[in-house]
């Protein structure tokens, strides 16, 4: 073999184990990419929010108690009515000739009452007669307990007719009443909301089953009611200020009030895997746009809790781990973890992020209160979510970037 043939091996066996060495040689950690922000002392307002429907203040179906043909029908879908005015009529035979059999039952016990009276103080003079031709020895004694028997007896024949005479009243006020709801008449002032029967429909009236004619509502005054969920509806009180954006309206928004919250509980799908609780709120809009109707959908926010000057970072900031005992950082208070997962932030100082235990107080759509576990002014990860919530650890070092907005 020459001798540059020898030098070219060696040199080949040279860079073979310089690669080799290489190699092994431990390589450094790249730098995670993560976006930032700062812990800032702001305003943090809790918000509970909630699909609902429109609903009149004052809404209420007309109906009847009485069953017939429906004659007439003053109103439709739209007009406006004052309580007490006329809506509709409702066939009177039937009930007209009730009312007239009783006016003629009730003068036929009249007439028994008078009969029965007069008989009783024929009956009362003539005993009294026979008590004193007693006390003279005229007539016998058994002369007087006959005519005392005969007074008592047509004192309770007086009684019986004056009972009937009672009932016959009572029967011509019930056949007045049910002759009354013929006509229909609007109980409160408002807006025909709908009309279920033409006129020439048969009306079937009951105690037990409403057959509703029409429907009133008063659309100046409206609410909506929503439903919300049991974690929620615990921080609703009357008189919290709501913004209620109505879908059929576009973006706009309106301001409105809680005026109540329901105590009784919606279960949906009960004693299922997907059961669900809600309890209904109302939330009352002060000036509802003139187009508004029964039944429109509406979107609604209501603003619980406000925390006034408080540190707080975007909500995607805050993080968990499984708990572990102590501090990570000696810094921050003490925190003892009390649940299997602990709620954290990575702060960032120098390139290195550390791990903080923190405790959260309120929080909105987009920022979370800290209540200890940072100070205003720290630099935070927020984001990319993968990284934040599963990749990054204590002492990893970062390549920050305030996250674009």
């Amino acid at each position: 073999m020459t001798i540059g043939r020898w030098i070219f091996a060696v040199v080949v066996v040279a860079l073979v184990t310089l690669v080799a060495i290489s190699s092994l040689q431990p390589r450094p950690r790249p730098v995670t990419k993560v976006q930032t922000a700062v812990a800032t002392r702001m305003a943090i307002t809790r918000s509970v929010s909630g699909a609902g429907k429109i609903e009149p203040v004052h809404k209420v179906n007309v109906s009847s108690n009485i069953t017939g043909t429906l004659l007439k029908l003053d109103v439709a879908v739209g007009s406006k009515v004052i309580e007490g005015a006329p809506l509709g009529q409702i066939d009177t035979s039937r009930y007209q000739s009730q009312v007239e059999q009783q006016q003629a039952q009730l003068q036929t016990t009249q007439a028994e009452v008078k009969r029965a009276r007069a008989n009783l103080d024929y009956l009362t003079k003539e005993a009294q007669r026979l008590e004193q031709m007693r006390a003279g020895g005229v007539v016998s004694e058994s002369d007087v307990t006959q005519a005392t028997s005969r007074r008592d007896l047509a004192a309770a024949e007086l009684s019986a007719a004056e009972s009937r005479a009672a009932m016959s009243r009572a029967a011509l006020a019930e056949a007045r009443n049910s002759l009354g709801w013929a006509t229909l008449r609007a109980p409160i002032a408002g807006t025909v909301l709908a009309v279920n029967h033409r006129v020439g429909e048969r009306v079937r009236g009951s105690d037990f089953a409403e057959d509703v004619i029409l429907v009133l509502g008063s659309l100046s005054e409206v609410d909506v009611r929503l439903e919300v969920g049991e974690y929620d509806v615990v921080y609703i009180r009357p008189g919290q200020a709501a913004v209620v954006e109505i879908d059929a309206f576009g973006t706009g928004t309106l301001p409105g009030v809680v005026i109540d919250s329901g105590r009784d509980a919606i279960v949906k799908n009960a004693g299922t895997e997907n059961e669900v609780t809600t309890f209904p709120v109302w939330v009352s809009l002060a000036n509802p746009p003139p187009r508004t109707l029964s039944g429109m959908s509406a979107q609604v926010t209501i603003s619980t809790d406000t925390h006034d000057k408080v540190i707080a970072v975007p909500i995607q900031a805050v993080t968990v781990r499984p708990a572990e005992r102590g501090n990570l950082d000696p810094k921050q208070p003490a925190l003892r973890p009390r649940h299997k997962l602990d709620k954290v932030v990575f702060v960032v100082a120098h390139g290195v992020v550390k791990k903080r235990l923190v405790e959260v107080g309120l929080s909105s759509e987009t920022q979370v209160e800290i209540v200890r576990g940072l100070e205003e002014g720290d630099t935070v990860v927020e984001g990319p979510y993968r990284t934040l919530a599963r990749e990054l650890a204590d002492g990893m070092t970062v390549s920050a970037e305030p996250a674009s907005r």
